[in-house]
């Protein structure tokens, strides 16, 4: 059974998810961060200048990329690039990364969305889209290993119990772990710890409920394959209703999950 070991990062890569603390980042901060990056840097001037933006004129410091976004988007940017280069190498892992990536994405737009109360968007916008870091990982870490995992799971045995067998715990184990030795918030550590539960936290009960409208919107988690019919996700719950419909949420979601893969 092979050992896992905690993915080292670099320093720029650390300092981003740093700013799972920090809700609330500057400009200055954001920045200052983005130049230590050329991935972090890359992708903020992509975003910013692309149509979606509808830039009347092409920005080209991470700084006026920021301002443009605003510091809430740019914050959502720079995480996911840190996520995206921190776990690469998933080729012979069987997983298809592009549906894990579109799975993702979509959770954490959906989270944004269904979070409440006590749960800030940002927040539950970072968890929906961290809520996978075990799997990463594992896949990451040992391909070949978690091929066995994706071929069991698409011989209908469960997920968890086929990780379970080869790696002696399952992704969300491994996860929540991995949150808390990169320093993690608590909320954040338990949000990854109950995304198939929602447990005792309301920052996992979100999360959770976006997993199930992702689903409901024919979307995969890059192991099991999407359902081969999946509900109506506009009338299954109104949040995809609120974002524009189910063609307006695919949308947004393929415009965010282009700009990590690009």
């Amino acid at each position: 059974m092979p050992e896992l070991d905690v993915p080292t990062l670099p320093v720029a890569h650390l300092q981003a998810f740093a700013l799972l603390r920090d809700l609330d980042p500057s400009v200055h901060e954001l920045a200052t961060l983005a130049e230590t990056d050329p991935s972090l840097t890359g992708s903020l001037l992509r975003v910013a200048n692309s149509a979606v933006s509808s830039p009347l004129s092409r920005v080209s410091t991470p700084r006026d990329a920021i301002v443009r976004l605003g510091v809430t988007e740019a914050r959502r940017l720079i995480i996911s690039v840190a996520l995206s280069r921190a776990f690469v190498g998933l080729r012979g892992s069987n997983i298809d990364e592009p549906e894990l990536w579109r799975h993702l994405v979509a959770v954490a737009v959906l989270a944004d969305t269904l979070s409440w109360g006590q749960v800030r968007g940002t927040e539950a916008f970072t968890a929906g889209l961290l809520h996978d870091i075990g799997r990463l990982a594992m896949a990451a870490q040992h391909p070949t290993k978690y091929a066995g995992v994706v071929r069991a799971a698409q011989y209908g045995i469960d997920t968890d119990l086929a990780e379970r067998r080869v790696f002696g715990l399952t992704h969300v184990e491994w996860g929540a772990s991995i949150g808390r030795q990169w320093g993690f918030p608590d909320q954040m550590v338990e949000a990854i710890a109950g995304h198939h539960h929602g447990g005792e936290s309301a920052l996992g009960w979100v999360v959770l409920r976006a997993r199930e409208v992702a689903e409901s919107l024919g979307i995969g988690d890059g192991v099991r394959p999407p359902p081969d019919a999946p509900l109506d996700g506009e009338a299954f719950d109104p949040v995809v209703f609120d974002l524009g419909g189910a063609e307006a949420v695919l949308a947004r979601v393929e415009r965010f999950r282009s700009a990590l893969a690009a």
